[in-house]
């Protein structure tokens, strides 16, 4: 029988092997390190601009709890007016989906009715006060400081959870940062720095008409942004939305309360009758009900009676309060409990630069922020 020769293996070429095998791993492994880093330093240029104003958003109550983001200059919007507008919250997803995800991913947006107050009136000085109380079921605000290359600067107020869906959802981690842009199609209230006042409330009774004319569309919340954008006073307010179809958002039906700074204050309801399908009523209070059909029973108890009390207020102190006194009156018509809860109200005095926000139907305690960037 052959004896087996045992084979005589060389430490150092043992050695020269795993050395070999160990480089090439090393060389794999940077491949695939430079690739990530490439892939990464692409991402970070194709969404640069998103990611920056990601960065801004903060969180500035952690009861309700509400944050603060900032936008400067375009996000696209002239874009979306030079291509006809939107004339369905689907629309404007379909748009932001390109823009925000830059068509990876889905940004959905859908505003929900309100049933919310709106009061405007004076001070002693004659400058122009305004408040309006927003009300929903389970909201995430969303304060926006939108500072445009042209137009006005303006702060507005957006509920994320028109554009998740979901109350529970948060704009923290950087994707859901990023879908927060979105806020900019989706303001529900919103003062500028010429002292036009705009707030969006439901209709309850419904009626609001959806046109198809060959004017450019805009839901109801891409017309606020327009509008704070664009317009300085009461007048070119109602003359933009002239221009254009307005169409419902969320599925319900809605009229505008906007006053200015020269105490200017109407409803705009958007109905088959109007000049170029916009009705214009002077008023000083608003909440859920057309006023143009003059119909006290419209809108439900509860809208009747916040107005009725808005109305009281106004006649008791002929149309002249103080900035308490504006705080006081959104309170009282505010709704601490039901189906549809006080989420947050805003209070704005023209005396000065900024606008206070009441959470959760909380008025001790308000947030104050400048509607013109603070100096750095």
């Amino acid at each position: 029988m052959r004896r087996q020769r045992k084979r005589f293996v060389n430490p150092y070429q043992a050695y020269r092997g795993k050395s070999r095998a160990g480089k090439t791993l090393l060389v794999l492994a940077g491949s695939i390190l430079a690739i990530l880093a490439v892939l990464l330093i692409a991402a970070g240029l194709i969404f640069r601009r998103e990611l920056s104003i990601a960065s801004t958003v903060k969180q500035i109550n952690f009861t309700c709890p509400a944050y603060f983001m900032e936008v400067t200059g375009d996000y696209h919007f002239e874009e979306f007016l030079e291509k006809g507008g939107a004339s369905s919250d689907g629309e404007v997803s379909a748009f932001l989906s390109k823009k925000i995800a830059k068509g990876l991913a889905g940004v959905p947006v859908e505003a929900h009715g309100t049933g919310c107050s709106a009061l405007s009136a004076k001070t002693g000085e004659g400058e122009h006060l305004w408040g309006r109380n927003y009300d929903w079921t389970g909201s995430v605000p969303i304060i926006l400081r939108h500072v445009p290359k042209e137009g006005y600067a303006s702060l507005s107020t957006c509920d994320f959870q028109n554009i998740t869906g979901n109350p529970e959802v948060l704009p923290e981690g950087m994707a859901n940062r990023m879908l927060a842009i979105a806020a900019l199609y989706v303001p529900l209230d919103g003062v500028n720095a010429a002292g036009l006042c705009v707030a969006d409330l439901q209709v309850n009774e419904g009626g609001m008409p959806d046109p198809d004319t060959e004017k450019p569309d805009l839901t109801v919340t891409t017309a606020i942004r327009l509008l704070l954008d664009k317009a300085a006073t009461v007048e070119e307010a109602v003359a933009l939305l002239r221009q254009y179809d307005v169409h419902p958002s969320g599925g319900v039906s809605h009229h505008l309360a906007i006053s200015d700074a020269a105490g200017a204050t109407v409803a705009v309801e958007f109905t088959e009758d109007g000049e170029e399908g916009v009705t214009v009523i002077p008023a000083v209070a608003v909440t859920n009900f057309n006023l143009a059909n003059g119909d006290t029973a419209a809108g439900g108890e509860s809208a009747q009676a916040r107005y009725k009390r808005l109305q009281e207020i106004y006649l008791e102190k002929k149309g002249i309060l103080t900035g308490k006194e504006m705080r006081d009156a959104l309170a009282e018509v505010s709704q601490p409990e039901g189906q549809w809860t006080t989420r947050w109200s805003m209070a704005y005095n023209q005396a000065s630069p900024h606008v206070t926000w009441y959470f959760d139907g909380d008025f001790s305690r308000g947030t104050g922020f400048s509607i013109l960037p603070e100096p750095k």
